[in-house]
């Protein structure tokens, strides 16, 4: 793999990971409710689910899975609905929410933040193009083409964590600016929006490279 087509890979990869998409807004909305270190569960789901489309391409599954889109719709539209229904909670809940009370619409448990992370980036359709079309052609077709996507797949991990972790950190901040009063009530509104909004991505995304 030469200089030019690493860098072009590391470019290409930056870009993707500093848009907000779906992983991005899923870290935001836990953090808020829960705090950044709370959110590192959250954080671990998504890369758990990019490590497994990884696999997946590297074993040659992710050429399977490309080639039945409407298996992949339907866990797609599966996902996205267990989320949304999590985040509506959490909006609700804040309607109700008291002055001396935190509630929060996510459960605060690691695992459960885990889960939902890793349900949401399972279903995303831009993790699984990325990893599973658009990884095989940086690594090429050439003998050792399965070692080089598994590289290809944990420098991309490795990249991505700093970037979801400061926008843990960030939305963090915030709830710490609204940890007062009815500042409460918007924090953990926000929260099921922010999941509404990864569940309203993901479900608006397709499989077609074009638009994705």
């Amino acid at each position: 793999m030469g200089t030019t087509w690493l860098v072009t890979f590391l470019t290409v990869n930056f870009a993707l990971n500093i848009t907000p998409g779906p992983a991005v807004l899923q870290v935001v909305g836990h953090s808020m409710a829960n705090g950044w270190r709370p959110a590192q569960a959250s954080i671990l789901g998504i890369l758990s689910a990019n490590a497994v489309y990884c696999l997946c391409s590297a074993l040659g599954v992710g050429a399977l899975i490309l080639a039945v889109p409407q298996l992949f719709e339907a866990v797609k539209y599966a996902g996205t609905a267990y989320l949304a229904w999590l985040g509506i909670l959490a909006v609700r809940g804040a309607g109700t929410l008291g002055a001396a009370e935190v509630s929060v619409g996510p459960a605060a448990r690691p695992s459960a933040l885990f889960r939902q992370s890793f349900v949401l980036q399972s279903a995303n359709p831009k993790s699984l193009l990325f990893f599973c079309a658009m990884l095989p052609v940086f690594a090429g077709a050439a003998e050792g083409a399965a070692a080089r996507i598994v590289l290809l797949g944990v420098v991309s991990l490795l990249l991505e964590y700093p970037v979801l972790l400061a926008y843990a950190l960030l939305a963090t901040r915030m709830r710490v600016w609204l940890s007062h009063g009815r500042g409460r009530a918007l924090v953990q509104a926000g929260s099921g929006l922010a999941l509404l909004a990864a569940a309203g991505l993901v479900a608006a995304t397709s499989l077609d490279f074009p638009g994705s």
